[in-house]
């Protein structure tokens, strides 16, 4: 029997690997946003010269920031998606393979064994008829 090109016990591997990855990602990304909240906060208000208790207006890089953070969001949205796609697809793949690897075993195994019908080659008969 030929030998596996696809080592499925291997994409297991990888995949719980990139699993892991994919957790601390989660956490990278949960700490991200309260990160660059806090960034903006420590850098500070626009003085305002009212002094009529009207909020401060935030400064010149805390409002960078949230356009940074604005601009970027899709962008790691999309990190996190492609990544799960691409997981399932190796799963997907990988099933696919290992099914038909079982299948194409069972065929030669059946060849192998001699259960071939010897009158679909007889001749003067049609194919599937006595």
């Amino acid at each position: 029997m030929p030998k596996w090109d696809i080592d499925p016990a291997g994409v297991g591997v990888v995949i719980s690997r990139v699993g892991d990855v994919m957790t601390v990602l989660d956490e990278i990304i949960q700490a991200y946003g309260t990160d660059l909240e806090g960034a903006a906060t420590a850098a500070g208000t626009l003085a305002s010269g009212d002094t009529g208790g009207n909020a401060p207006v935030a400064g010149l890089v805390g409002a960078a920031l949230v356009e940074f953070v604005e601009g970027t969001a899709s962008e790691l949205q999309f990190v996190g998606t492609r990544t799960s796609k691409s997981v399932n697809g190796a799963i997907q793949a990988t099933l696919a393979y290992e099914a038909g690897d079982l299948e194409m075993a069972a065929h030669v195994q059946h060849e192998a064994a001699g259960l071939v019908d010897a009158t679909l080659d007889m001749p003067g008969l049609k194919r599937g008829r006595l």
